[in-house]
């Protein structure tokens, strides 16, 4: 009885003993992997950072201006070109779906129709 109690024992031994070196094998990948990803954020952070560096350089006013000057044919405005808000046109009212013809009804109350 005593030699079956043995036995157990160091079979219990053995069994705690493998399933220590499993879960510190275990334990040792995880840490492997979490420094696996801390180096990858890093150097996503690094990658990141080079990016806004060379957005603020692509955004610089001055280097737009360069760039507009140089590829487009832009003109000054002139004054003349210049006008209020006054002078636009009021928009319509939306009279609805099932009515035709021309639309009346401006937003200012005047009787303009638009066709």
């Amino acid at each position: 009885m005593t030699r079956i109690i043995g036995l157990l024992a160091i079979l219990l031994v053995v069994a705690a003993a493998v399933g220590l070196y499993r879960f510190k094998d275990e334990a040792r990948d995880q840490a492997r992997h979490i420094e696996r990803l801390r180096a990858a954020i890093a150097a996503e952070r690094d990658t990141i950072a080079v990016l806004r560096a060379e957005l603020n350089y692509l955004d610089q006013p001055a280097r737009i201006q360069q760039l507009a000057e140089r590829y487009l044919d832009l003109q000054r405005l002139d004054v003349q070109q210049i006008s209020v808000i006054e002078a636009l046109p009021m928009r319509p009212i939306d009279l609805g779906p099932g009515v035709e013809g021309p639309l009346g009804g401006f937003a200012g109350g005047e009787n303009r129709v638009v066709q």
